[in-house]
């Protein structure tokens, strides 16, 4: 077969290199700047969510972390605390609660209605605990405050036998002015130290201060009218025939031959009602009776 006519040379772009390549490249970039377009804000969804809920939850538990850590530091400060029972289960008030250091005592408190207790500022270890009240039997305890037991104890106290039978004061009509005196001795024996003055004959003190120079926490140092007693560094309150003498040393304001009978009571714990004083806890107290009243 033949052909006929005229052949025709391909064209060709005229136009130059720069701008051939500037037209592909233009495309290309339309191309995947629309792929993107697409593509982005799907996968800005999905990928910003789980950013947007997690920032939150990491701030909020370090805030609770945080906010344990006071916690956990109170929680680890030494305490011992409980309650205080009769044999039949009911709360005592008023129990002396105390941290004793042979028989020293450094620290008390006493029992609310609902015989509930709480001493703070105790060391960690093994703590002795002296626990008594007027008419129970005085009980002694360790205490170990690295236990949990140590915050959680449930204390019972007995009844103390009766001793009222023991003080014969029938016969001897002299005794009758003190019968408060002896009526506290009777009650009271545990908590205080008591003498008559038979007793104070034979001890022969010099000074009314002599005869408490044994009691556990007493100091006594010479003074311009006579010993000066300290109790824990306070200044025991003095009373004398029921009359109470405010700032007074017990050797300014008696002699021991004046004495009929002296007792003396280290803190609050078994000082009779009438005598007691809310400022003067660890300070003690000293009554005195005369020959005279």
């Amino acid at each position: 077969m033949a052909f006929s006519g005229a052949i025709r040379k391909p064209q060709t772009d005229q136009r130059s290199p720069a701008n051939h390549l500037q037209r592909v490249t233009f495309g290309l970039t339309n191309f995947c700047t629309k792929a993107t377009l697409r593509e982005r804000k799907p996968l800005e969804a999905r990928s910003m969510f789980p950013v947007k809920f997690v920032i939150p939850t990491i701030a909020l538990i370090a805030a609770s972390v945080q906010g344990q850590e006071p916690a956990q530091t109170a929680a680890a400060e030494p305490a011992i605390a409980g309650v205080v029972k009769d044999a039949a289960g009911a709360p005592l008030p008023d129990v002396e609660v105390g941290v004793v250091h042979g028989e020293r005592l450094q620290q008390f408190v006493t029992t609310a209605a609902d015989g509930k207790f709480l001493i703070t500022g105790v060391s960690k270890g093994v703590v002795p605990l002296r626990i008594r009240r007027i008419g129970y039997e005085m009980r002694y305890l360790q205490v170990d405050t690295r236990l949990p037991a140590a915050a959680t104890m449930d204390v019972v106290l007995k009844t103390a036998p009766s001793e009222l039978e023991e003080v014969v004061i029938a016969g001897v009509r002299e005794e009758g002015k003190l019968h408060e005196f002896y009526e506290h001795r009777a009650q009271r024996g545990a908590f205080g130290t008591f003498y008559v003055q038979d007793e104070i004959r034979k001890l022969g003190p010099s000074q009314p201060s002599d005869l408490f120079r044994t009691i556990p926490g007493m100091v006594i140092s010479t003074g311009s009218g006579g010993n000066i007693m300290r109790i824990r560094g306070c200044q025991p309150m003095v009373w004398i025939d029921g009359s109470r003498v405010p700032g007074a040393e017990l050797d300014e304001v008696i002699h021991p031959s004046e004495i009929a009978a002296i007792e003396f009571y280290a803190s609050n714990a078994g000082v009779p009602p009438q005598y007691l004083e809310r400022g003067n806890r660890l300070c003690g107290l000293v009554l005195v009776w005369t020959k005279t009243r």
